[in-house]
């Protein structure tokens, strides 16, 4: 499929949105990132309407992959029975060459409806002595539209002391996965890709390339990472690589989750923070200019103006409650009053005056006090201009599926861009 045939979302549909929760690395109960687990999930069973699809966990989700972290995991779950869960593992998940733990708990979630019930995939795969059945951690779904496809890159790696990081797919999985972007690009599905770091982090060169080049040819639209540990966005010109801050050994900011979502041709993300009071807004149309996808035409951006010369704004509310009014204006331009379309969405027709450069969705809660940043939210894009330059297709980057793309600080977002984590810039923990 390519980037000009991009399917549109329907006037009423709601937008496929996932709430990324960053690694764990769970340790002992008690530990501040067990609480702040507990408090996130706390916060995201609050919200109503259900404006999501699902909860994501990528993988780290125990420090040493040992039965008494998962059980940390377990316990907070079970105080949420109805959120829907969705996760992989990581290398920390394997620490000590045994997934025996988090197989048990895959089980246990994956194979649960809240789950998906899925079950794991055995693969007779290479090892360094001789081929040995592995259990692997792949499946796939669809949410609102979107082909969520979920990929394990820890249970086929060699898992030998010294090495290093061995991330790897084995070859069954890597048709698989060839297979389901295929399946989706010729179907005209949107397709989501889950897995616990980007392709450029796997470890053989030729499965590196494969993967980036499954992604890149596909046209998938987001592929939502952990692995970093902090907050970052890289886009390609077709491809939104986001990764979430971890909850544990986190030194980016305040802990959170990532709000994903793909509306229409439009794909969007941005940070909640934990310590921030409802609502939090994302708005999920137009798309601001530095993801969106080329050439950046006024269908591909969500710019597409009817006979009044007006593009149609969307914006998420997550809250624990109704939020008195949600508004939109361009610039700094009157405010135009947004009305509920669905659970999902707020929704207006704006004008889009010539030489027009911001847009801003604000949603506010009756309890704000009418000054401070406690109970309103602000969110803020640069639309790509309605009949503007067209870039060309983009170019596959000489290094794809990697963060060389990266797009560096966007505070609006969460996004600090200086990489405080133990792959890059941050402490080795």
């Amino acid at each position: 499929m390519s980037a000009r045939s991009r399917k549109r979302a329907g006037p009423n549909e709601g937008p496929f949105v996932v709430l990324h929760v960053g690694d764990l690395h769970l340790t002992e109960q008690g530990e501040a990132n067990a609480r702040d687990l507990a408090a996130i999930l706390d916060q995201i069973s609050a919200i109503t309407p259900r404006a999501f699809d699902f909860v994501y966990l990528p993988g780290d989700l125990a420090e040493d992959g040992t039965a008494p972290q998962y059980a940390i995991l377990s316990a907070a779950l079970d105080r949420h029975p109805d959120l829907p869960i969705r996760l992989i593992p990581g290398d920390h998940d394997r620490q000590h060459g045994s997934i025996e733990a988090f197989h048990a708990l895959f089980a246990t979630v994956a194979g649960s409806p809240r789950g998906g019930k899925h079950d794991p995939v055995g693969h007779s795969l290479p090892q360094p002595e001789q081929p040995r059945e592995v259990s692997q951690y792949y499946y796939a779904d669809t949410f609102s539209g979107v082909r969520c496809l979920f990929v394990d890159i820890v249970s086929a790696g060699f898992s030998r002391k010294g090495i290093g990081l061995d991330f790897r797919l084995g070859r069954p999985q890597t048709l698989w996965l060839s297979d389901q972007i295929a399946q989706a690009a010729a179907s005209g599905t949107p397709c989501a890709i889950f897995m616990h770091a980007y392709p450029d982090d796997l470890r053989e060169p030729d499965e590196r390339l494969d993967i980036a080049g499954l992604v890149w040819n596909g046209n998938v639209r987001l592929v939502e990472m952990g692995h970093t540990h902090y907050n970052e966005l890289a886009h390609d010109g077709r491809t939104l690589y986001a990764a979430a801050r971890s909850v544990g050994q986190n030194e980016d900011g305040s802990v959170g989750y990532a709000v994903a979502a793909i509306d229409g041709p439009v794909t969007s993300w941005r940070f909640r923070a934990l310590d921030r009071t409802s609502p939090f807004v994302l708005i999920t149309s137009p798309a601001d200019r530095r993801v969106a996808t080329r050439p950046a035409t006024d269908e591909n951006s969500g710019m597409v103006r009817d006979g009044q010369g007006r593009i149609r704004v969307r914006a998420v509310v997550l809250s624990d409650r109704e939020p008195q009014y949600c508004h939109c204006r361009v610039d700094f331009g009157p405010w135009i009053t947004m009305v509920r379309q669905s659970e999902r969405t707020f929704e207006a027709w704006v004008p889009w005056p010539a030489g027009a450069r911001s847009l801003q969705v604000e949603a506010v809660d009756a309890r704000w006090p009418g000054h401070g940043p406690d109970y309103v939210d602000t969110d803020e894009i640069e639309p790509v201009r309605p009949n503007g330059p067209v870039a060309d297709e983009p170019s596959l980057p000489d290094k794809p599926g990697s963060d060389a793309f990266r797009l560096g600080r966007w505070l609006r977002k969460g996004v600090r861009g200086d990489q405080l984590g133990p792959n890059r810039a941050g402490r080795k923990w």
